[in-house]
């Protein structure tokens, strides 16, 4: 019995351990953005698909009721600046890097 369960530890541990390399949180630099116009859960959805397909994001989330795009970016590639110039022009609304 204490080896079937030491062996179900052991897969359970290497699951978890494989999710964590390819599902965890994505590395480089984050910055959050001001997005003005959004007016509904779609347009947040539109902000973040069109965020994570500009070179160098890595990854997006997007809150329509705050506002606010959270974006992770290889600063190598790119910069909070060129993000929020491409997805203003991409999306149509206004995104802002605060000062």
């Amino acid at each position: 019995m204490r080896l079937i369960l030491l062996l179900a530890c052991v897969a359970f541990a290497t699951t978890m351990s494989a999710a964590g390399q390819t599902g965890g949180k994505k590395d480089g630099a984050v910055c959050a953005l001001k997005v003005s116009g959004m007016a509904c859960s779609k347009c947040s959805s539109t902000v973040e698909k069109a965020a994570t397909k500009l070179d160098g994001v890595t990854a997006a989330s997007v809150s329509q009721p705050k506002g606010v795009a959270d974006i992770t970016y290889d600063p190598a590639k790119t910069s909070p600046e060129a993000i929020a110039k491409a997805l203003q022009k991409k999306t149509g609304f206004k995104v802002e890097v605060p000062r």
